[in-house]
């Protein structure tokens, strides 16, 4: 089978490989696959996790067809993969916080991932796409909706909270639309004008005097700093991403004295995911896409990832 894979980080050594289909479980033809910031990031080499295989086939979102039946899988199934590795072993595991496994990580850093023309991967790892969803959403549900769902679960959100989102890509789009199907009062700090046609609020900067209940900021940087100023007292702010940096100022007199709350989240659990289809089932979720490209052209794809606007780049096979 035709492939994509790196022996060392940096777009100009990604080549179109010929590989064995390898691994174990279900063998699933792939149909599509995201490029997403952990994707990129991965093969740029600016990402704090360990690589490995290497060389390595790159790929942490998919979306394909089931080539043969499991327990709960049938051949013909429209599949997701649930991007994590985890052994069933440890502690986490056990309290079903299988993201956070010990021994495991994210499939398609610590193992290979899904830029080929098929996978095989335990049946655990499959889910089933309801036909109501369509490819390109489905395809975006493994990182860029859970991620989301899981920041809204952490937060408690609830109906009526005043909830300010701090951007609009991948997972701001599913944030956003995600809380208002809950029923709150959505709000973005973003440029991208379009979402305010799905009745959102879209803020060019944040005032003074805006307070909420929630807030979603996964840019970090000096913006986290910022932006915890806008929480009511005993407020929440969720963090899953550092894409403007690690490191923040935080004024920590603030949080104490309002008894605000700094929640971290990352990805999602099976159970959260299981959820999550079912509210993308009854839902006419939009995502914007940037751009489709063949995966076979993923080097032009790479070069235009940071130029795109309002959307996602999705390659096809």
């Amino acid at each position: 089978m035709k492939a994509i894979e790196f022996a060392k980080p940096g777009i100009e050594n990604v080549n179109i490989v010929d590989k064995d289909l390898s691994g174990e479980g279900i063998k699933v033809k792939i149909a599509k696959a995201g490029l997403n910031p952990l994707d990129y990031n991965l093969i740029a080499g600016n990402i704090v996790y360990n690589v490995y295989p290497m060389p390595h086939i790159p790929g942490s979102e998919v979306m394909g067809i089931a080539m043969e039946d499991g327990k709960r899988i049938r051949k013909g199934d429209r599949v997701i993969v649930y991007n994590r590795v985890f052994d069933n072993g440890c502690d986490m595991c056990y309290s079903g916080n299988e993201h956070l496994c010990y021994n495991g990580g994210i499939w398609g850093v610590i193992t290979n991932g899904g830029y080929s023309e098929y996978i095989k991967i335990g049946e655990q790892n499959l889910f089933r796409v309801p036909e109501s969803i369509d490819d390109n959403t489905a395809v975006s549900i493994g990182i860029g909706a859970l991620t989301s769902y899981r920041s809204l679960k952490r937060a408690r959100a609830g109906i009526n909270d005043k909830i300010l989102v701090y951007g609009a890509g991948n997972t701001g789009i599913f944030t956003v639309q995600i809380a208002r199907q809950m029923g709150m009062d959505v709000y973005v700090y973003s440029r991208n004008r379009e979402l305010e046609s799905l009745g959102i609020k879209v803020l060019d900067s944040v005032p003074d005097d805006f307070k909420a209940d929630i807030i979603v900021n996964p840019l970090g940087g000096k913006l986290f700093g910022d932006s915890i100023k806008h929480l009511k007292r005993r407020g929440k702010i969720v963090t899953y991403g550092v894409l403007t940096g690690r490191n923040a100022d935080l004024d920590i007199a603030n949080v104490y004295t309002n008894e605000l709350e700094i929640i971290g989240s990352t990805g999602g659990t099976r159970k959260d995911l299981t959820e999550l289809m079912q509210i993308l089932e009854k839902s006419n979720f939009r995502l914007p896409v940037y751009k489709e490209y063949s995966l076979w052209d993923i080097k032009d794809a790479l070069h235009a990832f940071k130029d795109r606007v309002n959307g996602r780049i999705v390659f096809n096979l």
